[in-house]
């Protein structure tokens, strides 16, 4: 046959150039629906891989990532922003908590500072996702500043399955307990700092590289405050 990608005769299963497989079947809506849901829910490859292995083996998971061994492993990114998707979802439907509008938070009778919280909560909340997953930047540039092993992109790459993985598994299960929003949430932090910890470490200084990841996270978690402040007060004005 000739493939249909490279145009290479052959008689195996895959092409032996391109790889693309033989006999590919017409896309229906069934094959489309059966490829998504394969893709989220295989434990030999895809979505519920990372989230298996990200717990059991995190650093060795991401190095092999990171080497290029790529073939079972989902996307970081979207990873990130399907994790942060199915948090947000299980959030809006259990939630009972009232969150004060900007509008609200512009007229309300106090401080200076409460109006410029009140003002970045509600704005981070009203276009959370999207926050969420752009905090993988400034928490990507301070590993790299206290961690140089690896380049900026490769940071990205670390923390969007370190994130993906803290916002599904510990932001949902101490939601559902607790009823704490993800950006307040202590365990999450102390997660954080665990993840980098496990993947960063360097075997012959445990202790330096656990204090290193905890500066790192106080320092994530005080940009996380300035970044509040900084949309507060742009909403104030």
């Amino acid at each position: 046959m000739i493939c249909i990608s490279c145009s290479y005769e052959h008689d195996e299963k895959f092409c032996p150039n391109c790889g693309e497989k033989r006999d590919i079947p017409k896309i229906t809506f069934v094959s489309t629906i059966t490829s998504t849901v394969a893709t989220v829910t295989n434990m030999d490859k895809g979505f519920l891989y990372n989230l298996k292995n990200l717990t059991l083996n995190p650093k060795h998971t991401i190095e092999e990532y990171l080497k290029g061994k790529r073939k079972h492993i989902f996307n970081p990114i979207s990873f990130l922003i399907i994790a942060i998707t199915a948090y947000l979802v299980l959030e809006s439907f259990f939630s009972t908590a009232s969150i004060v509008s900007e509008k609200q938070a512009n007229t309300v009778k106090g401080t200076l500072p409460y109006k410029i919280g009140s003002t970045g909560a509600a704005f981070i909340y009203n276009y959370f996702k999207f926050f969420w997953v752009f905090t993988v930047i400034p928490l990507s540039l301070i590993t790299k500043l206290f961690f140089r092993r690896y380049n900026f992109a490769e940071h990205i790459t670390i923390n969007s399955f370190i994130l993906g993985h803290l916002t599904l598994i510990v932001g949902s299960i101490s939601f559902l307990i607790f009823r704490i929003p993800l950006i307040l949430n202590p365990f999450i932090f102390i997660a954080l700092t665990w993840y980098i910890y496990r993947v960063f470490h360097q075997k012959n200084d445990k202790i330096g590289s656990f204090i290193t990841a905890f500066a790192s996270v106080l320092f994530f978690i005080i940009t996380l405050f300035a970044i509040i402040v900084i949309l507060g007060l742009i909403n104030l004005i």
